[in-house]
């Protein structure tokens, strides 16, 4: 007792509360009271000030409609288009226009010349958190599951994240909820473009729905979230309230939905994918019975570590696509004591449908293509990894007809890089988004 009669003699009394002229009540040191805020946001309203913390000011770009880049070599990431040396990269108005060898260049097309650089498609990644510009996860832990939980919300355009991604190589994230709960809501897909509002960013809303199975979400409270039997069970429950209410919608289109299941009932028309985060054996074979056996829905395996290579096989065998990292190797859960690299391992048990991530900022999103060169280290294909941070998260999510290669239709987002892609030694020197030079380095400076 006497301790805490000492404590509650050392908390201090609250201060004076002041009254402003309008009789509302102001603590004389809120930093966001009424006069305050006035002068806060006046402070970066100024012409010259700095942005507000998190948010970079925009800096002006001149109009570049038609560009044309020419490089040592260009990697397209194409089906019917293969690597191309001393080739040129034609984009009008936005879109990938040519692909070829001397191409011929229009007199009004601006010359991006890089001879000794490599151009590929922009990065993808699929596993992102850096949308609000800080390590802060986006999350709702009242309950366990959040159908109606979004994180467009919370985006805070061209934040220092997303400069630090694009500088590279990265131009599209899936910025997704945190995995605090078991349904955890709805990503938004992302250019990562210098923009001044989140509508001129957005790729798809929603990216997908955010699922994490196990560990992570695994509640403290003594709730049904507090086990995987009890997190599992509610989400059969809600999955079979959404199928019920879309048999009711056949009959009557009409119905109304209710607000909670807004976005669910795309999942189940099969317009909006899902990303499962889940790890171990157990987890990663639970995730393949549900999403892969059970439900008609299109789906996507994310993390797959601490042994989930184990059950890659039965990935395989249902011809899921998975999204590996941000662990890139393994040891310390395998009874054999060996050194295993987990792309490698999904790649030799099968698995085709693989793309890489970072889980950002857990690994930095512009190390992106240092998971890459670490997939590829540690046994797996050099292509393959190439492909698994272009074209098949592209693939996965459902928006491969827009980013991921550089066929002549698609999205202008590339990279210029003075070496191979994955070449840890060699700068990035320019990316491009939509037809714009977002990051140029001779006259940005190296950002990374």
């Amino acid at each position: 007792m006497l301790p805490l009669l000492l404590l509650a003699l050392q908390v201090p009394e609250p201060p004076p509360v002041e009254w402003g002229p309008d009789g509302a009540m102001v603590a004389p040191d809120d930093p966001f009271s009424h006069d305050d805020g006035e002068e806060w946001c006046a402070r970066f309203q100024a012409p010259g000030a700095s942005p507000p913390p998190g948010r970079a000011r925009r800096v002006p770009r001149e109009p570049t409609p038609r560009l044309a880049v020419r490089a040592r070599k260009i990697l397209p990431v194409s089906e019917t288009i293969g690597p191309v040396d001393d080739g040129v990269v034609l984009i009008r108005d936005g879109k990938i226009e040519a692909v070829g060898r001397n191409l011929p260049i229009p007199p009004d097309y601006k010359v991006l010349d890089y001879p000794g650089a490599f151009v590929f498609p922009g990065f993808v990644d699929l596993h992102s958190h850096i949308h609000a510009g800080g390590f802060g996860d986006t999350n709702d832990m009242v309950h366990p599951d959040n159908p109606e939980f979004r994180v467009l919300d919370a985006v805070v355009p061209w934040n220092e994240d997303m400069q630090y991604a694009v500088a590279g190589g990265v131009t599209t994230i899936l910025a997704i909820p945190g995995s605090g709960t078991n349904l955890s809501g709805f990503g938004v897909l992302l250019k990562l473009k210098d923009a001044e509002t989140v509508e001129e960013m957005v790729l798809r809303q929603p990216g997908a729905m955010k699922i994490a199975q196990a560990w992570n979400p695994e509640r403290a409270s003594g709730d049904l979230g507090a086990s995987r039997m009890g997190m599992s069970w509610m989400l059969r429950r809600l999955f079979a309230r959404t199928q019920a209410l879309l048999a009711e919608l056949e009959r009557d289109p009409g119905k109304p939905i209710p607000p909670d299941l807004a976005m669910l009932v795309q999942v189940f028309r099969k317009k909006t994918p899902v990303l499962i985060h889940t790890a171990g054996d157990r987890d990663v074979m639970a995730t393949a019975r549900m999403f892969g056996d059970e439900l008609d829905v299109d789906a996507v395996v994310s993390h797959g570590c601490f042994n989930g290579m184990a059950v890659a096989p039965e990935l395989a065998r249902r011809d899921l696509p998975t999204n590996l990292g941000p662990r890139m190797f393994d040891w310390t859960f395998q009874a054999d004591a060996r050194f295993y690299g987990i792309v490698e391992a999904y790649e030799r048990a099968g698995c085709r449908k693989i793309s890489i991530n970072t889980d950002a900022g857990v690994v930095p999103q512009e190390d992106l293509f240092v998971q890459g060169a670490m997939a590829s280290r540690f046994g797996a294909n050099e292509e393959l990894c190439l492909k698994g941070c272009t074209i098949e998260p592209a693939r996965s999510i459902g928006v491969a007809d827009r980013v991921g290669s550089l066929d002549p239709g698609k999205d202008a987002d590339l990279v210029i890089k003075a070496g191979p892609p994955f070449d840890a030694r060699t700068p990035i020197e320019a990316v491009v988004i939509d037809g714009e030079i977002v990051y140029d380095r001779r006259r940005d400076g190296q950002r990374y």
